[in-house]
């Protein structure tokens, strides 16, 4: 049995394997799968969890590499064959289109569900004035992401919408080549001076654009 860590170019570099697991590189034709031989099943605790994205961080940062989803097992090397067979192609066009780059994020704020607390003294506000506050708080989210994708196009070869994570927070993912992501961060800080509150974060590796990996 093995649990499956993440798929990287044919000549991916054997010894990007980690020290502290006995991870090992499956080569084929155009990939190179890394897996860790097991005995039992993998648990699903945050401590392996953290576990297997220090692994992949550490693949990252000899070669560009696409996770797999935590707990993947194949029973053997004739099985881990076959998946490779289905999914090889795919594989290799993610590959290609994660080379030499990696994402930034920014997070904007959502526009809030709650009436906001009045002042003393200050009249409750009603429900026709609550509807028409919260219509203009979804027009101006709106037009802040309409514009930062516009801001983020000249850099970014894909974008993607993250999933929430914090409340009262969004996340716009762009993938940008590294020679670019400086001049990409500037140009979201600077445009994110014009409104109330947003951040960028990174770079990081591009996982958010692997998920052709999931197997």
């Amino acid at each position: 049995m093995m649990m499956l860590y993440a798929v990287a170019a044919a000549d991916a570099d054997h010894a990007a394997a980690t020290d502290d697991t006995s991870l090992q590189a499956h080569r084929y034709d155009d990939v190179t799968v890394f897996a860790e031989p097991l005995t039992d099943t993998p648990e699903r605790s945050t401590r392996e969890v953290l576990a297997f994205g220090r692994v992949l961080q550490q693949l990252w940062s000899h070669h560009p590499v696409l996770p797999v989803r935590f707990g993947t097992i194949v029973s053997d090397e004739t099985e881990l064959a076959q998946l490779v067979a289905e999914r090889e192609s795919a594989w290799t066009e993610r590959l290609t289109a994660v080379a030499g780059r990696s994402e930034i994020i920014v997070h904007l704020p959502l526009p809030s569900d709650a009436a906001p607390d009045p002042e003393p003294d200050e009249p409750v506000e009603s429900g026709a004035a609550y509807l028409r506050r919260r219509a203009a708080e979804v027009r101006r989210h709106d037009l802040e992401t309409a514009e930062l994708k516009a801001v983020l196009a000249p850099y970014a070869s894909e974008t993607a919408v993250l999933p929430q994570v914090r409340t009262g927070e969004a996340r716009l993912s762009a993938l940008v080549p590294d020679e670019l992501v400086e001049t990409a961060r500037a140009a979201v800080e600077k445009w994110a001076t014009n409104w109330s509150w947003a951040t960028v974060t990174g770079p990081w590796p591009p996982f958010s654009f692997c998920q052709e990996t999931e197997a």
